[in-house]
């Protein structure tokens, strides 16, 4: 059919982090970005009747998640550390999510200023399952935006 798009398939997907994360990831949830809405409730001068306004507040970006079997890759661990290091300056780090196509082209990609890992989680060790062990690893960003 002309003109028609496929939507992408959600499991194809290139997480960048420049030198601080890399591998494969099994999931990814990419952040939302809001205002927070000022608002301003009243009532009238004549009749009392109760008015409401809402005007956009302060942004506000939600995480990045991101989710991997573990392995001996030890890259988030190391990035993580480097904030509790108290080395935030060059923890952050501007990349970027890239949605593909069903041929490896990028077509979506959304892009995070000053990121860095909030939180690290390894796995939760079970004698009963057959599950892979996963590690997950939570970034936070001060600006986000959809370049394609």
């Amino acid at each position: 059919m002309p003109g028609r798009r496929d939507p992408l398939i959600a499991a194809r997907f290139t997480v960048k982090f420049g030198s601080k994360l890399q591998g494969s990831f099994r999931e990814c949830t990419v952040v939302s970005a809001e205002h927070e809405p000022a608002e301003y409730k009243f009532s009238d001068g004549e009749k009392g009747e109760p008015g409401y306004y809402a005007v956009p507040g302060r942004m506000k970006f939600g995480r990045i998640t991101l989710k991997r079997g573990l392995t001996d890759d030890m890259s988030a661990w190391k990035w993580r550390k480097e904030v509790e290091d108290g080395n935030i300056a060059s923890a952050r780090t501007n990349d970027t999510i890239l949605m593909r196509d069903q041929n490896g082209t990028p077509i979506a990609e959304f892009n995070f200023e000053n990121a860095w890992p909030l939180k690290v989680s390894g796995p939760a060790p079970n004698s009963n399952s057959n599950e892979l062990a996963m590690e997950d690893i939570e970034i936070i960003c001060e600006r986000m935006w959809r370049s394609s």
